[in-house]
């Protein structure tokens, strides 16, 4: 999917028509738009396995790119961002979403320099699995289904400085958190701390950057990476756990239980 604002409808053309002429199967408001305009936006979103976002001052100011961008966002689709207007640098809600992503100049390099290095991208996410869609049989776009892995739920009644080797890895694929798992795969609530600890300390770029580096290392059969998007996840639920949630549940007493201890206080 292209999303751009309509200041920028020339070059978001061309860039639909280039692509389109390379068999990718793209999204495009002029030609794929029908019926409820919020709601094909949302489908479209939803149908994409990659945006491209035409960035510019307009579409930082308009509310229905940026609600494109979110949308994108929360859904963690992948972001390909290029630069629609001479000398934009992305600020604001705009700046948080693109982040450290890499984005290509279109008003800096001609046209066919700037295509090519957007295809490069383009493939370069196929061989990281996170797949731009092209024109391929729909049976062969089906993916394959990792297998299911049995997780305990013991860390809920525990405070996060208790918690297992197994009790972190659960709490991950909890909240789907599954490269986070892998980088965190001997950690256990004491390290865990200890990470949160460092991110308060050396600033969140830092931490980010050093468990990037590490997928590098750890990863077999293709590199893992780890993403922005899952690495706030990562904070914002481990932070949550820690302020809101980090007392014991309590364990439910049975009947026997209770009679137990009311026959202990009797004696």
């Amino acid at each position: 999917m292209i999303s751009y604002c309509h200041a920028e409808k020339s070059i978001s053309k061309s860039i639909f028509e280039y692509l389109n002429s390379k068999s990718y199967r793209v999204w495009y408001d002029a030609k794929n738009m029908h019926g409820d305009s919020l709601q094909a936006m949302a489908n479209a979103i939803q149908d994409s396995q990659c945006i491209i976002i035409c960035m510019s001052e307009n579409y930082e100011l308009s509310n229905a790119c940026r609600h494109e961008a979110q949308y994108a966002y929360a859904l963690q689709r992948r972001i390909l961002p290029i630069v629609a207007q001479s000398k934009y640098k992305a600020r604001n809600w705009l700046g948080f979403i693109i982040g450290t992503l890499i984005y290509i100049d279109f008003t800096k390099y001609e046209l066919h320099n700037a295509f090519s290095m957007l295809e490069a991208e383009m493939e370069h996410t196929d061989k990281t699995n996170e797949v731009t869609e092209k024109k391929i049989p729909v049976n062969q776009s089906e993916k394959k289904q990792a297998p299911k892995i049995s997780l305990s739920t013991e860390y809920e009644h525990k405070c996060v400085k208790e918690w297992t080797h197994d009790d972190v890895i659960s709490w991950c694929h909890a909240y789907d958190l599954l490269v986070i798992s892998k980088l965190l795969e001997h950690y256990d609530g004491t390290h865990l701390l200890r990470l949160h600890n460092m991110s308060k300390v050396n600033g969140d770029n830092i931490v980010f950057q050093s468990l990037r580096d590490d997928c590098q290392k750890i990863g077999t059969n293709g590199k893992i990476s780890l993403s922005f998007t899952e690495f706030v996840r990562f904070q914002s639920e481990l932070e949550t756990r820690l302020n809101e949630r980090d007392t014991v549940k309590p364990k439910t007493i049975t009947v026997a239980e209770q009679k137990t201890t009311r026959s202990c206080s009797l004696l």
